[in-house]
């Protein structure tokens, strides 16, 4: 499955399996390449709508070749707001 949410917490990760994660640089282009595919568990109003995807507060549970899409408001040296892109594989 894929996903694409603005957190990340190891308690998404499948209790029963023995999962281990890399995490990779990701970018608007690439989450838009993938949206039809994705399930959303945006939860923040903001990050929905620059992303164009329903906000959809649910509870994940990630398992082997799963790939999450994380993304965060930032701030850039000017203090002006800016996302983070993050793509993380679900590895056995």
């Amino acid at each position: 499955m894929k996903y694409v949410s603005n957190g990340f917490s190891p308690k998404m990760l499948n209790p029963n399996m023995e999962l281990t994660f890399t995490i990779e640089d990701s970018s608007l282009d690439e989450i838009q390449e993938q949206k039809d595919e994705l399930i959303s568990s945006i939860g923040h109003d903001s990050i929905a709508e620059h992303l164009g995807i329903e906000k959809n507060r649910i509870n994940i549970q990630l398992e082997v070749d799963d790939i999450l899409y994380f993304v965060q408001i930032c701030h850039d040296e000017d203090h002006k707001q800016c996302y983070d892109y993050r793509k993380i594989c679900i590895i056995k």
